[in-house]
């Protein structure tokens, strides 16, 4: 089978949870994006990558919830993991709050285009979405912005860029994902990876 794993903050807690589950996966060395391993192979790519190469003929992958979202790619998704957690959050500078149902005409900083948009459309508020692919929390900082959309953990990061949280749009956690051809052709091989993934889950909780 081949793997794709994300590069940052899920690559640790998703290496961990693969070679718990009996699969010994190696990080790629420095220079190398691919790893072989007992006749399967690892990817290392961009986290906002991943979905997009599981919908795309990659067997399995583990990616935030917030990126498969965003990026509505077509795979089948069997297990929330039990690492990654954190929320996607709207958050703006502590001196202008003011609620979401007030933002009409307001510009919004945030990677995640698509779930803002949504987020906003469904509150009847019409924002403009400016699309960062950086800190999204230097926006407000120089005046491009009036507000972000992004993931928060333990809001360190915007309270040392003056921003205050207001309201959470989504949960996030990790997800292992499968593509749907896979799921098919690879079937008993997908489900002792679900299955053993599964039980080390069940046996943490």
């Amino acid at each position: 089978m081949r793997f794709v794993l994300p590069k940052g903050r899920l690559l640790k807690g998703s290496l961990e949870v693969l070679r718990k589950a009996g699969y010994d996966v190696q990080k790629p060395g420095k220079r190398r994006l691919i790893e072989g391993f007992n006749g399967n192979e690892v990817l290392i790519a961009r986290a906002f990558d991943v979905p997009v190469y599981v919908e795309h003929g990659v067997d399995v992958g583990i990616s935030g919830s917030d990126v498969v979202e965003e990026r509505k790619s077509d795979v089948f998704v069997p297990l929330e993991l039990p690492f990654g957690k954190c929320r996607l959050s709207l958050a703006m500078p502590r001196e202008r709050v003011v609620s979401p149902e007030e933002m009409d005409g307001y510009r919004v900083a945030t990677k995640y285009e698509n779930i803002t948009r949504e987020y906003f459309s469904k509150l009847g508020v019409e924002v403009e979405i400016l699309k960062l692919s950086g800190s999204v929390e230097l926006a407000p900082k120089v005046g491009i912005a009036d507000a972000i959309v992004d993931i928060v953990e333990t809001g360190e990061t915007l309270r040392a860029n003056g921003l205050v949280e207001v309201e959470k749009v989504m949960d996030v956690s990790a997800q292992l994902l499968v593509n749907r051809i896979s799921q098919k052709t690879k079937f008993e091989e997908i489900n002792e990876l679900v299955f053993s993934i599964k039980e080390v889950i069940e046996n943490e909780l």
